[in-house]
């Protein structure tokens, strides 16, 4: 899939614009939201629209299902500076995923754009901005 080493990263926050595009609509769908980690295991994901939604994991809790807490948990392993070559990423990517790519900020070594293509082809781009980390 893709090789990436990362700068470890003590804490994060971003504004997120994710678009989320499928077959049966006509339309793309595009959710605004606000993103926080801190280290070592902890991410909240919240959607301000088009509906306030909160996803939130906290070491072994969680307010999310299964499925969204195994992204979310990729999501932070590559955070916290964990190479994405990693066997148990590269083995929930794949399982999830068609293709995964990861566009960097080369002035803060972290993910600017995110683009995910599911197994059926429909796609989800998510573009960071606002981004401090620690």
């Amino acid at each position: 899939m893709f090789a990436l080493i990362l700068t470890v990263i003590l804490s994060l926050e971003a504004d997120f614009v994710q678009t989320k595009t499928v077959a049966m609509m006509t339309e793309p769908q595009v959710s605004t939201g606000h993103m926080t980690y801190r280290a070592p295991d902890y991410m909240q994901w919240a959607y301000r629209t088009p509906q306030a939604t909160v996803w939130e994991i906290d070491g072994d809790k969680s307010n999310v299902n299964p499925q969204v807490q195994k992204l979310l948990r990729m999501i932070m392993a590559s955070i916290a500076g964990k190479s994405t070559d990693d066997p148990t990423i590269q083995r929930e990517s794949k399982r999830m995923f068609r293709s995964v790519e990861v566009i960097m900020d080369e002035r803060n070594e972290v993910a600017q754009r995110v683009e995910l293509t599911e197994k059926n082809g429909d796609t989800t781009i998510i573009e960071f901005t606002n981004v401090i980390t620690q």
